[in-house]
């Protein structure tokens, strides 16, 4: 049946239908480059832009970036047939893994490769800019390239620029080009304001942040769960504590379901103030609305749960936390099996470390000797 289905979508389309393709299957990384470029001769397969995030994702992942230079220097060969959407993505997908300086030479080499660069691809090169962390560059390219180019931006662009001064900790600017967008004619979203609110909750200007959900509420933009979030942990750094939870019932009244963000809130919260049974009661409403358990609930919580004496709750949770994985690249669970013998509970950390050790990927834990 799926063949017959191929026949006719090459029919009616006037193109033939690309076979089922699964690279993930491919071990061989040099191996899944050379079928990749072999596979993107054909415009279908260019179109699949998942297929490509996932394999350059994968290369990076295993730090195979000199492929990932062949795979999308490979594919420059295309660009100029291609629509304006496609040079966008390898823009993009070079910022994604880090390698900010083939993002700016293919936008540089654009007009030999016969396309001309547009606001869609200047927005990738500032997107990349900053996910490489190159943030240095941002204002310049910013400053300088939509008036060479003759480009008009747009709260896009400016939404990048924006994040990438929260970044560096440049705050005032940041703020100020909501006053720049005014001027030009571009209005802030709610990207635009939840980046602003979430940069100054996390640096403790709380005063600007509370104007950033001020203007949330005064544009009508309805708040997001990004934005409430952002809020709850805020009120929480202030130990505003039932302010936050009054703003986490208004925001389900509203139909927002609440997130393992938001529970994590109060959990780290509650740690934060030594307070186990209010640590425990957010940890329960997590696990009973269905939202997965992840490392910042395990690196915050079991280690508290050890200094408070509730050592089987906290064994519970980390053989848990071991087998989604959760303690990877962490020295969590090392801290917890050493204050488990430390307190003599050498049988909870011995299961633990055993544990640990049995996995795919076994953790490289030791049982210390007790004291």
């Amino acid at each position: 049946m799926s063949s017959v289905l191929r026949r006719l979508h090459g029919v009616f389309t006037g193109r033939p239908r690309l076979p089922r393709v699964d690279l993930g299957k491919q071990c061989d990384l040099q191996k899944l480059v050379a079928e990749f470029k072999q596979l993107s001769g054909s415009a279908e397969f260019r179109r699949r832009r998942v297929l490509y995030e996932k394999t350059v994702q994968r290369l990076a992942k295993h730090r195979r970036f000199a492929l990932i230079e062949e795979l999308l220097e490979d594919q420059k060969q295309y660009v100029g047939g291609s629509s304006e959407k496609f040079a966008a993505r390898l823009i993009s997908l070079y910022g994604k893994v880090g390698m900010f300086e083939h993002a700016q030479k293919l936008f540089d080499e654009m007009p030999s490769l016969k396309t001309d660069r547009s606001l869609l691809h200047l927005n990738a090169l500032l997107a990349a800019c900053v996910c490489s962390r190159k943030l240095d560059k941002v204002d310049q390219i910013f400053r300088l390239l939509p008036q060479k180019l003759s480009l008009d931006v747009d709260v896009c662009t400016y939404n990048t620029v924006i994040k990438g001064y929260c970044l560096m900790g440049a705050l005032d600017p940041a703020l100020s080009l909501l006053d720049e967008m005014e001027k030009m004619g571009i209005g802030s979203d709610l990207i635009t304001l939840n980046t602003l609110l979430e940069a100054f909750q996390e640096n403790g200007r709380f005063l600007e942040g509370e104007k950033m959900w001020d203007l949330i509420v005064s544009k009508k933009f309805n708040p997001s769960i990004r934005s409430y979030n952002t809020r709850i942990r805020g009120l929480l750094l202030q130990n505003r504590v039932t302010d936050a939870v009054k703003l986490f019932d208004e925001m389900r009244d509203k139909g927002i379901e609440a997130d393992t963000y938001s529970f994590n809130a109060f959990i780290v919260g509650c740690c934060r103030n030594g307070d186990l049974m209010g640590a425990k009661n957010w940890y329960r409403r997590l696990m009973e609305s269905g939202c997965a358990l992840d490392r910042v609930t395990i690196s915050a919580l079991t280690p508290f749960l050890c200094e408070k004496g509730d050592y089987e709750l906290a064994h519970r949770l980390c053989i848990k936390a071991i087998n989604k994985k959760l303690f990877l690249g962490t020295d969590t669970l090392q801290y917890v099996v050493n204050f488990l013998v430390q307190e003599l509970k050498v049988e909870l950390a011995k299961e633990i470390v055993e544990h640990g050790k049995a996995q795919k990927k076994p953790y490289e834990l030791e049982l210390p000797q007790a004291e």
